[in-house]
């Protein structure tokens, strides 16, 4: 390295050729640069790397990216990765809608400026540079349509503004902090959601179009684009959003509805026969003599589609028809993993070439020092609500730096980082639209997932030491004991049922299938009740106390679970544990954690740490599930996995069974080699951390949900449930109309089949809660604003609890939801008109409380005629603050309405309410409105709202 000039402030060197790349940034430059620093990544030349890194981050976001990318690109092997996970370290040093500034400005008062001329306000400069004449609006570059930007005052922080850089950082398209910028990434919004077509279905057809997969082993990476994330139930037909036929709502309960699809593609030995069911695994024979009588069992058979484990045919079920296999299979976690499938549809197909045309490491540093990606860390520090989302987002791609790194030369990669980096875009421009930049994180999920499948990132060790680094992080209180006196040993399954279903078994299998409870049964999932219910009553085993299945959070809260109660429990249980007697087995379903208070300790934390000292004594065995399907509010929804994490004694023999049959069943079942391990593993190692920071948002508007919007009597189970401690879920119903069939009316949040997303929805069809039978709906907060919750449930809360706006009581009159009268309604904003000035709370809502009476109101009244005067009172009146996806929802309806009336009149007032009702909508949505509505403006008149709505719906319907 002694061609390498030292900097005083750091042991490491940046090349002697840096200057000339700096000076004059190029290929030539940075490929001098490059065979200076060689192919050799020892430490010297590592430290010169992470200099170089420092050294650009202090430069603007746009000098920044690209020469990081000049370098990049000429950089080969080892040192072109080291350079790419040292830009991925280092965080651009000035903000973005700062930017560094190289020079002092001149004051306005100050005739030493050197560039005095040039700043001055209207004068243009000696030397300007080569500009356009005219912007596209015909606005003067050089005098800004003489608009005097000085300060008035003399004062010497006072300073004169560069109208000519002005101009350039409003108008330049290629800035992430620019109007031009922001302009651009808004009409990709609206181009995206005016198409016919979902965001996932467009990259697919036009991946294929572009990139040579087909009939090769990639193929079917981008059939999978759309799969990945849950879709709502709503069934969106087009816009930003995803779309995949074979998608299922929720994986184990109703994917088998789309199977036969996959086993239609499947060329396999033996065909199917009738009622043969694709499952998991062939191990899944041995789980099902838990819960099937002997003479059931005897009938069936399990052949793997290929070689000796993975996905496999259960063969003989058609047999016995009077079985529910559907619901005993997804209990037992069998569903098989349709990305194994996607995956299998390829087998024999060939690897496609090498694409030297693409640079997929240089395309990824240039992403992630570029400005768009700089504001979203920017973002991500701040305290807007999508602040964790972007942090998120923020890890998981910096993470694509990690390991390898991306094929480099591969099309389809560097197709995604493309796409990838669109999607960055859309999220950085609606910092204040939360629902647009949480369905474009949503679509990142799908770009993260291609890159790493291809790349092949990780292996199953990687995946063992993620867990063991999130427990020991969760845990940090049997740290010490780690490998010394405990053994933690974590296997990937299929979902969290496969992990529960699977550690019963382990712990039925060490007992003969004798002896099982649940001491903790008010806090269990209900989908167990087939299993767990069959094993309490005795119709394949008999209840005994050493083993217990418990949850730390349950998917249906009612009561708080207690860490605290549950070690105790456990601990009397051992009271009468024998030396040679077969440890106590805990299972634990782990799917739901909660972020501790600051300072505070997790819960996982709490149990172990109680129970650790039975667990080193080889007494206790403790089965740690989780399922990764919704791993907590990570917005991916589809992942097919789940994870079982057992703690045993350090070499007791009494374990060995159960650690080898864990062992077993992962190889069995095959998943570390398949794309959808690739993307777990990425998520484990790169967003564990963002999973309790989202839960902990998610659960803010849970508890304002439960307080503000949709406030219920505690402790009555009959309208819902008030815990909400920590979680990200509430249990509501509705007296006087079908809670189910309401709920299907709220246009503004998703029906899903699961939770942990990062827009707001709801699941349907709760049968109890907390052992309550009735019809429960359970809402799953998202990262939308507090006026979002406020415009989405509260008018439904208080309407279905009889209780106006500042009232602690139910009126005596209950209100009837179904049907809804206008009257009804007018009652609780009479009641909000008195409230408004005596509840600060209410003030500070209003507008979002009325928006939400307005769209529930539009959604439930039976006579639309009779919403359409309160639409227009919103909209003369009460739109500020409002979201503006409330908005459009109620810009549509009001015109809509008006458009059905056959004539809109002269009342100036309407007027005024359609036509701010048709500015908030998008190009693509106001145009065949304003088509629709121009026919009804014959007799509108001449006043001055008449001539505005005029004139503004003959533009719109061009």
């Amino acid at each position: 390295m002694s061609s390498m000039s030292s900097e005083s402030s750091t042991d490491a060197a940046l090349p002697k050729a840096w200057q000339a790349f700096v000076t004059k940034p190029g290929e030539d430059t940075a490929k001098a640069v490059a065979k200076e620093l060689g192919e050799d990544a020892n430490p010297a030349v590592v430290g010169s790397l992470r200099l170089m890194a420092r050294t650009l981050a202090q430069r603007s976001a746009n000098e920044r990216s690209a020469m990081s990318r000049l370098i990049a690109a000429q950089l080969m092997g080892r040192v072109a990765r080291a350079f790419m996970q040292a830009t991925a370290a280092v965080r651009l040093a000035h903000l973005v809608q700062e930017g560094p500034k190289e020079q002092p400005v001149p004051r306005h008062d100050d005739p030493h400026g050197d560039d005095l001329v040039h700043t001055l306000d209207l004068l243009p400069p000696d030397k300007p540079k080569k500009l356009p004449e005219k912007t596209e609006k015909g606005r003067d570059w050089q005098t800004l349509d003489a608009l005097d930007l000085a300060p008035g005052g003399k004062a010497p922080d006072q300073v004169t503004v560069d109208l000519v850089k002005l101009a350039q950082r409003v108008d330049d398209a290629s800035d992430a902090s620019s109007m031009g910028h922001l302009r651009e990434a808004l009409k990709l919004v609206d181009t995206i959601s005016g198409g016919r077509f979902t965001y996932s279905r467009n990259r697919r057809d036009e991946t294929v179009k572009k990139v040579p997969v087909r009939d090769t082993t990639r193929e079917h990476i981008v059939r999978q684009i759309g799969f990945r994330t849950a879709p709502s139930l709503r069934g969106a037909s087009a816009g930003l959003s995803a779309q995949n036929d074979l998608a299922a709502s929720y994986w184990r309960t109703n994917f088998r509805q789309t199977v036969t699809s996959f086993a239609e593609k499947l060329q396999v030995s033996p065909e199917f026969g009738p009622g043969d069911i694709l499952v998991n695994s062939p191990r899944l024979l041995r789980r099902l003599k838990m819960v099937l009588p002997s003479a059931v069992w005897a009938d069936l058979s399990i052949t793997p589609l290929f070689g000796t484990s993975g996905i496999s045919v259960l063969s003989g079920a058609g047999k016995h028809s009077g079985v529910d296999w559907n619901k005993l299979l997804y209990e037992l976690g069998a569903t098989p993993s349709a990305y194994q499938l996607y995956e299998l549809m390829d087998r024999e197909k060939t690897s496609p070439e090498p694409d030297f045309t693409v640079d997929t490491e240089a395309d990824l540093v240039q992403l992630i020092t570029s400005g768009r990606f700089s504001r979203l860390q920017e973002i991500a520090r701040g305290k807007s609500e999508i602040a964790p989302v972007c942090a998120m987002v923020e890890h998981l791609v910096l993470g694509l730096a990690d390991k390898l790194g991306p094929d480099r030369y591969d099309a389809l990669t560097a197709n995604a980082l493309r796409s990838l980096s669109q999607l960055l875009d859309i999220i950085v421009a609606n910092e204040i639209n939360p629902t647009v930049a949480m369905r474009a994180a949503d679509l990142v999920m799908d770009e993260i997932a291609i890159v790493v499948a291809v790349g092949r990132y990780y292996t199953g060790t990687d995946y063992r030491n993620a867990m063991r680094v999130i427990l020991l992080e969760r845990a940090p209180s049997i740290a010490t004991m780690f490998d010394k006196e405990i053994e933690v040993e974590s296997q990937l399954m299929t979902s969290g049922m496969d992990a529960i279903a699977t550690a019963l078994y382990i712990a039925l299998s060490s007992r003969r299938h004798k002896e099982v409870s649940r001491s903790t049964e008010t806090i269990d999932y209900y989908e167990t009740g087939e299993l767990l219910n069959q094993l309490k009553k005795g119709e394949r085993a008999t209840p005994h106390k050493d083993v217990l299945i418990a949850a730390l959070n349950p998917s249906t809260p009612a009561f708080a679970p207690s860490p605290v109660e549950l070690v105790e429990d456990v601990r009397r249980s051992l009271e009468t544990h024998k030396k040679g007697d077969a440890p106590f087995a805990l299972i634990i379903d782990t799917t739901i954690e909660i972020a501790p208070e600051q300072g505070g300790r997790t819960q996982i934390d709490v149990v172990l740490d109680g129970l650790k000292g039975a667990v080193a004594a080889g007494a206790l065995e403790v089965f740690l599930c989780k399922s990764f399907q919704k791993y907590a509010s990570l917005g991916t929804g589809k992942v097919a996995a789940g994870d079982l994490t057992m703690l045993s004694a350090k070499g007791n023999l009494k374990s060995a069974y159960a650690r080898a049959e864990a062992l077993l069943q992962e190889l069995d079942l095959d998943l570390a080699g398949h794309d959808e391990a690739q993307l777990v593993v990425h998520m484990l190692r790169h967003g564990h951390r963002d999973e309790l920071a989202l839960v902990r948002s998610a659960a803010q508007n849970a508890r304002f949900v439960d307080e503000f919007c949709w406030p219920i009597e505690k402790g009555n189970l009959r309208q819902g449930t008030t815990y909400v401690d920590g979680i990200p879920l509430i249990l509501r119903t509705t007296p006087t109309g079908d809670a189910d069939a309401l709920f299907k009316k709220l246009v503004l949040i998703d029906k899903r089949g699961s939770f942990s997303f990062l827009r707001t929805s709801y699941v349907d069809e709760i049968p109890s809660a907390g052992g309550v039978p009735g019809q429960y709906v359970r809402i799953n907060t998202g990262h939308e604003s507090k006026a979002a919750m406020v415009e989405y449930f509260y008018a439904f809360g208080h309407l279905a609890t009889s209780t106006p706006p500042g009232a602690t009581v139910p009126s005596t009159t209950p209100v009837r939801l179904d049907p809804l009268t206008i009257d009804s309604v007018h009652v609780h904003l009479k009641a909000l008109d008195v409230a408004k000035e005596t509840d600060s709370q209410i003030t500070r809502y209003l507008n979002n409380i009325l928006a939400s009476y307005c769209a529930f109101a539009v959604q439930n009244v039976t006579d639309k005629a009779t919403v359409v005067p309160l639409l227009v009172g919103f909209f003369v009146n009460s739109t500020g603050g409002v979201t503006i996806e409330t908005q459009r929802y109620l810009a549509g309806e009001l015109i809509t309405l008006t458009r059905d009336r056959g004539k809109v009149g002269s009342d100036p007032t309407v007027l005024t309410a359609l036509f701010n009702a048709a500015v908030v909508l998008p190009a693509w949505r106001r145009t065949p409105l304003a088509r629709g509505l121009w026919s009804a403006l014959d007799e509108i008149g001449t006043s001055e709202e008449a001539r505005r709505l005029h004139a503004f719906l003959d533009r719109a319907r061009q």
